[in-house]
């Protein structure tokens, strides 16, 4: 990496300065861009932009040099003009090539990181799995395989707000093939019922604050998925169990109002007093 920085260094300089390159040091110049070209990596998606970067300024380098060939360096005695053109072709042709290759890998990186959470998946490394993932959607933030292994994984950690908020993300934004929207729907209903369930058991267990937090990342979902099996029902389904019904739905609708959230306590309030009604 000390050697990459020092070429960095080089074709900086070169790059962006005018000044004459030597007629006598050109032959040492093309090798020393010979070997700087082979120690760029472009399999590494950890560094292939950096490198690709490189890249771009040792092109710019060459550039300034083929424009003094050209030109200041056509007539110099001190150099084979002939030879120093051809040499310069080969170098140069090598350059272009190497930048197709890195513009294909750079073009997928973010599917192999995801690749390569996949198979931290595989070896139980949820961290190292997320890491790959972040990756991923660092390079394309809407690579729908990603967004959706990383919800997967946000929703088992029970995250579940982050979890509404990407699959959210997925819905509205993301381009989606037809393999990938099933697997989405799929998941969509896996969510649903994941919410439905861990809010039900919390309030059954007297816990209303963490069943309030389930309830406002339920109520987003519902409110933002592209679907219409969700609606006001859905909060008088949680609870399923008969006892305790009354005072889970005064519990939540306290919490919510001590949270300054009016809206959501007015539904519990009046889901209390249409209970009492009923019973």
């Amino acid at each position: 990496m000390q050697k990459i920085g020092l070429l960095f260094i080089i074709v900086l300089a070169l790059a962006t300065t005018s000044a004459q390159v030597p007629a006598d040091s050109l032959s040492g110049l093309f090798q020393r861009w010979d070997h700087r070209l082979d120690e760029l990596d472009y399999k590494d998606p950890e560094i292939v932009s950096l490198h690709y970067l490189f890249l771009q300024d040792i092109l710019k380098a060459m550039d300034k040099v083929d424009a003094q060939l050209n030109t200041t360096l056509a007539r110099n005695t001190k150099m084979d003009f002939y030879a120093s053109k051809q040499s310069f072709r080969h170098i140069h042709s090598k350059a272009l090539q190497l930048n197709d290759v890195f513009a294909e890998h750079k073009a997928i990186v973010d599917q192999v990181f995801y690749q390569r959470a996949i198979e931290e998946l595989a070896y139980r490394d949820t961290n190292r799995a997320m890491y790959n993932l972040d990756r991923a959607l660092q390079y394309n933030p809407l690579n729908p395989d990603a967004m959706l292994q990383k919800c997967k994984i946000l929703l088992a950690q029970r995250q579940f707000q982050p979890c509404v908020d990407l699959i959210h993300k997925v819905y509205t934004q993301a381009t989606l093939t037809n393999e990938q929207e099933m697997a989405v729907s799929d998941f969509t209903l896996e969510l649903y019922d994941r919410l439905y369930t861990h809010g039900s058991n919390l309030v059954k267990i007297g816990r209303s604050a963490e069943a309030l937090e389930v309830f406002l990342a339920l109520e987003h979902f519902c409110n933002n998925m592209p679907s219409g099996y969700c609606n006001d029902d859905y909060y008088k389904g949680i609870l399923l169990s008969r006892e305790g019904v009354y005072e889970s739905y005064l519990s939540i609708a306290r919490e919510a109002e001590k949270r300054g959230n009016k809206e959501m306590a007015m539904k519990f309030y009046r889901y209390a007093e249409e209970y009492l009604k009923r019973n």
